[in-house]
């Protein structure tokens, strides 16, 4: 693809090769009969090398004729010393600025040796801006014609110069129809027109054109270099699979959220944010009496402790519990879209569109709660639209005019450091320290392993609710190994495997042949192994290595024993539980901890 700037367009490209070409010593009476009978406009001289030594202009040889001025002398008495030159690959543009501060009609144009390779005149410089032009324009064109996003040109008057087919698949209207004629005759007070008004940009206004159909527009003055001010320009980009997947994905949380509540309704509240783990505790203790205010609360954690989670308990037992609790991922909704979700849009008024526009999540949680989500990942320019409505409580609809009165209470959660961010300048000092009158950190699950047995029978129970299954209980050995492992998704990783064990497992008790069944036993055992218990109760069976006479007694016989065994039964660890007279899952559990290779043969003797 050529590049199509003004600026970039170089002499060689609009010169013109069509002159005349003479010796020095030509007389110049020869050269009065030559330039005539040639049409020549100029003639360039050379000297014996052939190089560049002047340029005749047909005005110097009528000047000489019509004057008398004699003609017997060579034609390189006539050239000039100081004739300025060009080259092929300097810009045209500068060129022409030369030509214009000299006052010159035409410049000799020369390669690197000095050679005439052509001749740039006014009509050259005119006639080569023309065709870039000519050339910008139809690539401009094809363009604008073949991309996706709807466009619209009008000018001062609202007169229609270009509509594209994007344009014409959006709002129905054929270019034929509307090209020359006034936008307002098939869209009254459409974007186009009243940027024409107002001379102000809009930018991110979102429309609904019909039911399930949105697209964002922009519309800008048009401005040339002077300031003035020719017309408008519009584009509509269909955004409705986004908007459709982001109203689906909100149904869906109030699906849950209203399974959640009529599921909370039928258990202790308590469960809602389980924990026995002191310090925890405390923090739980603060989320309920700072739920009795209105006060701005932000928790902070890692991804998956159960931060949504807490903010329900302080919206259950607030007074606002009986309006809506509305919640925002800062981080799922593309930046171009977030104000429109946030505060709502007027819809457009051209033909199809409706009229009631759309309210915002601030508009839906009017006397209730909202909720955001990873506020860290707020766009930095919808900070300060955000802290503005904390402060003042009122904002506006994209597009609109009237103040909307905000009455709502804000929480906020975030697992980014935040006062990292806010030295970073990745996020606003000010607002954070509105979001932040209260701070509640919740701790990751390896800081609370006291709370994984508590857990994991919660999650069992509401398990077998909702798969309508019985189970008859978790073995001992499972919470052990449950309370070893670090959990680096905390809550919500323990909620999803023990998920998973539910669904493939044979029987109905949660066993460490269950947990083996699903595939992570290994991932657990091994890190059971290295990292041991930590807080979380008294150890299940102890590694070879361990301390104590006693002890090493004790573990080496019992590993004798399994290692006779597994022999016996010809590595089949079924066999082998038998004739150990122990349960295969423990089996499995014992010769991880007693470092016994799991999916190894032993070799016979």
């Amino acid at each position: 693809m050529p590049e199509l700037r003004i600026s970039d367009l170089q002499v060689g490209e609009a010169m013109t090769r069509d002159f005349g070409v003479v010796r020095q010593d030509m007389l110049i009476s020869e050269l009065v009969d030559l330039m005539p009978s040639h049409h020549w406009e100029e003639v360039m001289v050379l000297d014996d090398d052939e190089l560049f030594a002047g340029m005749i202009t047909r005005e110097q040889i009528v000047r000489i004729i019509s004057q008398g001025l004699p003609q017997d002398r060579p034609v390189k008495t006539l050239c000039s010393s100081r004739t300025i030159t060009t080259t092929s690959e300097e810009e045209l543009v500068d060129a022409r600025d030369v030509m214009r501060k000299r006052k010159i009609g035409r410049l000799p144009v020369l390669d690197n040796e000095g050679r005439v390779v052509g001749v740039l005149t006014a009509r050259d410089v005119c006639n080569g801006f023309s065709s870039k032009l000519e050339m910008l324009g139809e690539h401009m064109y094809a363009v604008m014609e073949n991309i996706s996003d709807a466009i619209q040109v009008i000018d001062c008057d609202g007169m229609v110069s270009f509509w594209n087919r994007g344009a014409e698949k959006l709002f129905g209207i054929k270019a034929r129809d509307i090209m020359g004629r006034n936008l307002a005759e098939f869209m009254p007070d459409d974007l186009p027109l009243r940027v024409i008004e107002s001379l102000e940009p809009i930018y991110n206004t979102l429309t609904e054109v019909k039911e399930g159909v949105y697209i964002r527009r922009n519309a800008v003055p048009v401005v040339f270099s002077n300031g003035e001010i020719v017309g408008s320009v519009c584009t509509s980009q269909d955004v409705s699979q986004i908007m459709n997947l982001i109203n689906k994905l909100d149904k869906a949380k109030s699906r849950v959220r209203n399974l959640e509540r009529l599921f909370g309704e039928t258990e202790n509240k308590d469960e809602l944010f389980y924990t026995i783990n002191p310090e925890t505790l405390k923090i739980l203790q603060q989320a309920r009496r700072v739920a009795a205010t209105d006060a701005t609360v932000l928790i902070t954690g890692e991804s998956g402790t159960g931060k949504e989670l807490l903010a329900n308990v302080i919206y259950r037992e607030s007074k606002r519990n009986d309006k809506p609790f509305i919640e925002i991922n800062c981080g799922a909704i593309p930046e171009t879209l977030f104000e429109s979700e946030m505060f709502g849009y007027e819809a457009g008024s051209f033909t199809g569109a409706l009229k009631s526009g759309k309210p915002g999540k601030f508009e839906l949680a009017r006397g209730g709660t909202l909720f955001l989500d990873e506020v860290g990942e707020l766009p930095y320019e919808m900070q300060s639209k955000l802290l503005r409505v904390l402060q003042e409580k009122t904002f506006y609809r994209v597009g609109g005019t009237v103040p909307i009165t905000s009455n709502v209470r804000v929480m906020a959660a975030s697992n980014q450091p935040m006062e990292r961010m806010v030295e970073e300048n990745r996020f606003r000092r000010d607002l954070y320290y509105r979001l932040s009158v209260v701070v509640l950190e919740v701790p990751p699950l390896r800081e609370r392993r006291d709370d994984i047995p508590g857990l994991t029978r919660l999650f069992v129970k509401r398990l077998a609710s909702e798969y309508g299954r019985e189970v008859e209980g978790i073995e001992s050995q499972v919470l052990d190994v449950l309370s070893a492992y670090s959990w680096p998704g905390n809550v919500r990783q323990l909620r999803n495997l023990l998920e998973s064990v539910f669904i493939l497992m044979d029987g109905n008790a949660i066993t460490m042949e269950a947990l083996e069944e699903a595939g992570v036993l290994d991932m657990l055992l091994d890190e059971a192994r290295t990292a041991g218990n930590g807080d979380s109760g008294p150890s299940s069976l102890p590694p070879d290595n361990a301390g104590g006479s006693l002890d090493e007694m004790l573990g080496s016989r019992e590993k004798e024993a399994i290692q006779e065994a597994l022999k016996a039964a010809r590595y089949n660890k079924a066999q082998a539980a038998q004739i150990l007279g122990i349960p295969r899952s423990t089996l499995y559990y014992k010769m991880k901890a007693l470092g016994i290779p799991v999916g190894e043969r032993i070799t016979l003797t």
